[in-house]
């Protein structure tokens, strides 16, 4: 008898522990995310990114993957598109030229992440914007991929961009960034393009720690700053660095340019009206000048601008104040042996470097870059993913 009571005792406390969960509406424990192989589970790129859900990862095997100009993959929710190998996972346009072919990848939701593909053939390989009802592509990540022989290879035209580790080579333009703030470009080997990056109506961008060789240009800002460029290697280019038109609060730290055409480049464009107004607030400092043909020089911009009576370029502090630059044709002396040059180092009539460096071991004694420039922390572990991935597949 006794167990019996026992028993129903039991039953109310029961229902009202469902009744509690029901009417506290207690949160619902989410579904696993899920891999989808391409072209295991399906046979494109496309249907495997329109049949996944967000959290996902779609894994593609080896392979070439041909996209026309009418097939851009769009991707309008938050997941990973995961290659593979870089170097034999292939997303190619159908035409032997990028001229006849549009966007292979369009990003349109929060938080994608790009990684281990080859990526070649397109007008733009990877671009990030959204249409009409779509989601807004911030905090994406592009990281691994080899981006080859298309017009743009990555277009960012949205906020908060991670663009990391990718072999960026034989684009018209590698990198382009417009209307856009918070993009992060780092540890990049951008080489044998038309431009290398080139950013414009943009705010809060960070070029760090790339490769930058063998470009007709390096890096192109204008409008509208701030931008961050520091710990580049940037090697072999016609030119390496360039202010256009209107670029503002640029501070450029830390870089290598050697064996340029020109290191740095002052474009001169209109200065009058409306048209344009010269950047200020941008500081050059700590840099290396090596074995370049020029170190600086101005250059007017090629455009044929009418009734245009006032020209001008950005100004630019060659020091940030107590530190120059190194010049390799320096020629002034030290006599108190502070390693900066007792004069300035003459650029033209209006720009000087008035502290400049002695050899380039002094820079060992600059302070590192401020670590809040780095506006997008990320911790990215592809390939431990990509490990857990295939352990799963081969367990089923």
């Amino acid at each position: 008898m006794a167990k019996k009571v026992k028993l129903k005792s039991k039953l109310p406390l029961v229902m009202i522990l469902i009744l509690t969960a029901v009417l506290f509406n207690f949160p619902k424990v989410e579904a696993e995310s899920q891999t989808i192989v391409v072209p295991d589970d399906y046979s494109t790129i496309q249907e495997a990114v329109s049949n996944a859900a967000d959290g996902d990862t779609v894994l593609v095997k080896n392979g070439i993957y041909q996209v026309d100009e009418n097939t851009t993959i769009v991707i309008s929710k938050t997941l990973s598109l995961v290659g593979e190998d870089p170097a034999n996972t292939t997303i190619l346009g159908a035409s032997s030229t990028y001229d006849e072919n549009g966007i292979a990848i369009r990003l349109a939701a929060p938080n994608i992440a790009i990684s281990r593909f080859t990526i070649a053939n397109f007008r733009v390989a990877i671009a990030l914007v959204n249409y009409n009802a779509e989601p807004y592509p911030s905090g994406c990540k592009i990281i691994g991929n080899n981006i080859v022989n298309n017009s743009e290879g990555i277009r960012s035209q949205r906020n908060d961009l991670f663009i990391s580790q990718n072999n960026i080579t034989k684009n018209n333009a590698g990198i382009t960034g417009y209307n856009t703030e918070n993009v992060v470009i780092t540890a990049n080997n951008i080489s044998a393009n038309e431009y290398g990056i080139n950013i414009g109506i943009c705010r809060n961008i960070t070029i760090n720690e790339n490769q930058i060789s063998d470009n007709k240009g390096g890096v192109e800002l204008y409008y509208y700053g701030p931008h961050f460029v520091y710990s580049n290697k940037i090697i072999n280019n016609s030119w390496g660095i360039k202010f256009a038109e209107g670029c503002g609060n640029a501070t450029v730290y830390g870089n290598s340019l050697t064996q340029n055409g020109v290191g740095v480049v002052l474009l001169i464009f209109p200065n009058a009206g409306d048209v344009v107004v010269s950047g200020v607030g941008n500081t050059v400092f700590g840099n290396l000048f090596i074995n370049n043909t020029k170190q600086v020089s101005q250059e007017e911009r090629s455009f044929n601008y009418p009734d245009t009576t006032s020209m001008g370029t950005d100004i630019v502090s060659w020091d940030n104040g107590t530190i120059g630059n190194y010049w390799d044709d320096y020629s002034g002396l030290d006599e108190n042996d502070d390693e900066l040059g007792d004069a300035p180092y003459i650029i033209d009539e209006n720009n000087k470097d008035n502290y400049p460096l002695m050899n380039s071991l002094g820079l060992d004694a600059i302070p590192e870059f401020p670590s809040f420039i780095l506006v997008l922390p990320i911790t990215f572990t592809v390939s431990i993913s990509l490990l857990i991935i295939f352990k799963k597949k081969n367990k089923k």
